[in-house]
């Protein structure tokens, strides 16, 4: 039994059908970037077979001068020249030179030079634009179930291709529209972002980078131009580190964020007490507080005190109702911390407010300013959390929990409320059969 009969798992007599059917499925097995030698092997082993059956086929008629032989052609030498034309970019040129390629006028032809084309795409990923790669694809029925190519495969060549085109100054332009198609920040002329993503940097460096609010934006939305998000296989050019700090960026509850927003709050704590400190110094001496509780030197103290933990104090609560939110927005199937805690925590967050609205009434002689400042706050965040929650588990796409109702928390605390638990209770009836309350 010869080489390509054990490759491919068929007979001696098998035809030509039988022979695709074979390629076909061992083709889904063996992928060009998973194993390319064994990619190599199967591709010989199908040529083999091809060339076998059409060596017994019957000989030509007497009188009838036999076609060319195809065996003489060239085919890489034939695939190469028409990827340097690919390469122009333009689908039109390449149209007009496929119809002109006297090689291809032979179907057995232009089925060898269509699998050597292919294999040079896999092996050296050249530049090529989607346009041109779709040219290349319809001439050659890669796209063609019959012929057995996995799509999703051919897609990531594509890509892969696709990629190393917009990568390359003839791309440029492309990319620049893609950009402007995905992100609403400017990408500037020359600007230095797409360079910084090619070479290595240390961490410290792109946290700083994350200062300016808009680079984090601009790095991502470039990374989806380029179709990274597909596969999340490293673009060419390139660097590893870069796309995977910048990736981790882009995922909503990473580590990376508490880094950066931490950060940013304490640059800002250090300018705000700086700020408060040459104040303080310009003012000094200080008077004591109008109850004489303070002196000028503890009401210096506490000036400045209150400056450098603003930010951080806003942040903390910030991040903290974002996790809090997601922690209530997880779906009901699953595993959660504390599920049962997770199902009863609007209405205990309403009970807290309410309680500690009814305390400051009692206790408070004069004008609860401070109060009526902090409690609308506090619900506004409650009727915040139950919004997401039932908006992001109940609602339809695209409905939101914002509108009149925030406004009615900003201003009024137990309408808040009542909208909360409303929330809250459509929520529990619409998972009425699939509440958890452990996690099993």
């Amino acid at each position: 039994m010869s080489d390509w009969m054990q490759r491919l798992g068929l007979d001696a007599d098998a035809d030509e059908r039988a022979i695709k059917r074979a390629y076909a499925k061992q083709l889904r097995l063996t992928r060009p970037e998973d194993d390319p030698v064994a990619f190599q092997q199967l591709h010989a082993a199908y040529q083999a077979a091809l060339a076998q059956l059409g060596g017994n086929a019957a000989p030509a008629a007497e009188g009838v001068a036999p076609q060319a032989s195809t065996d003489d052609v060239d085919h890489d030498a034939v695939a190469a020249q028409l990827l340097a034309v690919a390469g122009r970019g333009d689908a039109a040129l390449l149209q007009q030179a496929l119809q002109q390629q006297p090689e291809l006028w032979s179907l057995r032809g232009k089925h060898h030079i269509g699998h050597a084309l292919l294999q040079r795409l896999v092996t050296h990923e050249p530049a090529l634009p989607r346009t041109t790669f779709n040219a290349l694809a319809e001439c050659f029925g890669w796209d063609d179930p019959v012929q057995g190519v996995d799509l999703h495969w051919l897609d990531a060549v594509a890509r892969r291709c696709e990629q190393h085109w917009l990568l390359s100054p003839a791309g440029a332009p492309a990319l620049a529209r893609r950009y402007s198609d995905i992100s609403e920040t400017l990408l500037v002329p020359g600007s230095d972002v797409l360079p910084s993503l090619r070479e290595p940097r240390p961490a410290w460096r792109n946290l700083l980078s994350t200062l300016q609010p808009s680079r984090a934006q601009q790095a991502i939305s470039l990374l989806a131009a380029l179709g990274y998000w597909h596969d999340l296989r490293l673009p060419p050019g390139l660097d590893a580190g870069q796309v995977a700090f910048w990736s981790r960026f882009g995922r909503e509850g990473d580590a990376i964020h508490w880094q950066a927003g931490g950060l940013r709050a304490l640059v800002i704590s250090v300018v705000l007490g700086l700020l408060c400190t040459w104040g303080v110094v310009a003012s000094w001496p200080l008077p004591a507080s109008a109850d004489g509780a303070l002196d000028g030197g503890q009401r210096a103290a506490l000036i400045i005190a209150t400056a450098v933990l603003l930010a951080p104090g806003l942040w903390l609560t910030t991040r903290s109702m974002r996790a809090l939110i997601r922690w209530q927005s997880l779906p009901e199937h699953a595993p959660s911390f504390l599920p049962g805690l997770r199902i009863l925590t609007v209405p205990l967050a309403v009970a807290a407010v309410m309680g500690a609205f009814h305390l400051t009434l009692l206790n408070t002689t004069g004008d609860p300013f401070t109060a009526l400042l902090v409690l609308p706050m506090a619900s506004a965040g409650v009727l915040s959390m139950a919004g997401q929650r039932f908006v992001q588990r109940c609602a339809p796409a695209g409905q939101k929990a914002w509108g009149a109702r925030m406004m009615i928390a900003i201003v009024l605390i137990v309408p808040a409320l009542v909208v909360a638990l409303v929330y809250w209770a459509k929520d529990l009836h619409a998972h009425r059969g699939q509440l958890r309350w452990f996690n099993r």
